[in-house]
């Protein structure tokens, strides 16, 4: 007489599920230096006069290869350099903003 067949192995999974990955935060030393800034002293978030009164004379870069050329769609564009281009946005952005309120009747803001 011949030996029982082996029990059947179970199947296969069809799908393997992918092992968890620990995220990490990290923060950006821009976004510590905002909460830093963050103060019962302080009357708004910002400091809207040094906003309003940044140039690119009076603002430091500390490495071009570090700021948010994905901003921009086509590079530094016609600007010449990506710290130029973020300035023309920057002062683009801003005049925008500003004249929201000539077009709009400030109830509906």
């Amino acid at each position: 007489m011949a030996p029982p067949p082996p029990p059947p192995r179970p199947a296969s999974p069809m799908f393997v599920t992918v092992p968890p990955r620990t995220q990490r935060l990290l923060h950006s030393e821009a976004y510590l230096k905002y909460i830093e800034g963050l103060n019962s002293e302080n009357r708004t978030i910002t400091e809207w006069e040094k906003t309003f009164t940044a140039t690119p004379e009076n603002t430091s870069v500390p490495d071009e290869s570090r700021l948010p050329t994905h901003w921009l769609g086509q590079g530094a564009g016609y600007h010449g350099s990506v710290t130029d281009a973020l300035w023309a946005m920057r002062d683009l952005m801003l005049k925008d903003a500003l004249s929201i309120q000539r077009t709009l009747p400030f109830e509906a803001l």
